[in-house]
């Protein structure tokens, strides 16, 4: 349970820091590198998709729903973790978003390294919600593409 409500933090810094990003722009000298980042950031999930799909296929055998589920979720925290880089670099002289990248990096990183083992994400997350534990991850993803790209999308 604990864990689940660990998850909500870098969701909502990063509902947060989009909201206060979107009306900012990405200063000059950090554009070109920050843009180039933006794009694979928005493209990365395709590449990851084709990647898990093989994966699912013909190397991992057996508990397909549960490596399902601990795919997307923590992948979604890795998604997290580099888009908080990005605020980072991006708008590094406020100190506000500074913080809060700073923050949701090591919320989003700490928890993708904690439920990175297959047996750890069982035993903690799976074994609590079940079936419903891909709502989890998909909730992450639905979380990070409309902040991110759609409504809080920063000029520049």
């Amino acid at each position: 349970m604990i864990c689940l409500l660990w998850m909500i933090v870098p969701a909502g810094l990063f509902i947060l820091e989009s909201v206060q990003t979107s009306e900012q722009n990405v200063p000059e000298r950090v554009q070109r590198f920050s843009k180039g980042l933006d794009r694979l950031l928005l493209f990365i999930p395709l590449l990851a998709a084709a990647v898990f799909a093989v994966l699912f296929l013909f190397v991992l055998k057996g508990r397909f729903y549960e490596r399902l589920c601990h795919a997307a979720l923590v992948f979604a925290l890795w998604l997290y973790a580099a888009r908080f880089y990005w605020f980072l670099i991006s708008f590094f002289k406020h100190k506000r978003v500074l913080v809060l990248s700073i923050a949701g990096m090591i919320a989003s990183a700490a928890m993708a390294v904690y439920l990175t083992p297959l047996d750890r994400y069982a035993a903690v997350l799976h074994s609590f919600l079940g079936p419903a534990s891909i709502l989890a991850g998909a909730g992450l993803l639905a979380v990070y593409y409309a902040s991110a790209f759609l409504r809080c999308r920063p000029r520049g």
